[in-house]
């Protein structure tokens, strides 16, 4: 039987082994959000997934106080500039006191990192493949979501017409979602 995990750190490292990258944001009101990057598959179906570890000491407003989050990003290709973003995600509900959810939008101060468009995330479950939770030691139980870069168009779409919508419209109009470096194109219901 293995020893449950205290960290989601330590469950993606027995998982996938050391990371490739990590990235570690510390705030003055004493929050710690590692970013650890991985990178899975091979050839074409090779994506470099980006996972918060630390989240999961925000408490999740509104939800149960066991109930805590953590969030990844998968790419192709890869998109070191985006980890400060993925981590102010993860410090947005101590900060808002509003909790994100799957099928919601996160809208950035500015842009994702210097010289892109992309202004925010659209927040979803995770796809079939992906883990969507797990129980710490502690017995806190983490949900996973999955975030996808997005344009203010999209973001507006999203909010508009709802998650499910814009992604149905993205697949339509041939837009590779998970590529950080893409293009705007015009989005229709």
């Amino acid at each position: 039987m293995t020893t449950p995990c205290t960290s989601p750190a330590e469950h993606f490292i027995r998982k996938w082994g050391e990371p490739l990258r990590e990235a570690s944001f510390q705030t003055r009101d004493g929050y710690d959000i590692r970013i650890l990057k991985w990178v899975e598959g091979e050839g074409e179906d090779e994506l470099t997934f980006y996972r918060t570890s630390g989240v999961s000491d925000i408490v999740v407003p509104g939800a149960d106080e066991k109930h805590r989050q953590e969030f990844f990003l998968s790419c192709d290709p890869e998109c070191d500039e985006i980890a400060e973003s993925i981590a102010q995600v993860g410090l947005y509900a101590a900060r808002s006191g509003k909790a994100l959810a799957a099928q919601t939008v996160y809208r950035s101060q500015g842009p994702l990192w210097a010289g892109t468009e992309l202004a925010g995330f659209v927040v979803s479950e995770p796809f079939e493949e992906e883990e969507t939770s797990m129980v710490l030691a502690d017995g806190r139980h983490v949900e996973f979501l999955m975030l996808v870069p997005a344009f203010p168009a999209e973001l507006d779409f999203a909010a508009k017409f709802g998650v499910d919508a814009l992604m149905a419209a993205q697949e339509r109009a041939g837009v590779e979602f998970w590529n950080a470096y893409r293009k705007p194109v015009p989005l229709t219901v």
